[in-house]
């Protein structure tokens, strides 16, 4: 999880009705994206989530030997 600096976010982003990325307010952001210091949840637009998700680990395939 992410924590986020609530310092220059407006009330509705703490709030979690806009999100912590974009200030998008329509549709409300629905994804959970973090914490703030406070234990406040921090959320996030569907496409601002998928950018701030970890990029998955790439899978290394070891080639069989001749």
């Amino acid at each position: 999880m992410l924590t986020f600096d609530p310092e220059g976010m407006t009330t509705a982003q703490r709030d979690g009705d806009a999100c912590v990325v974009c200030y998008k307010r329509w549709p409300r952001p629905r994804v959970r994206v973090g914490r703030f210091p406070d234990d406040m949840v921090a959320m996030a637009c569907a496409d601002c989530a998928a950018a701030l998700a970890p990029t998955p680990p790439a899978t290394v395939v070891a080639f069989p030997t001749r």
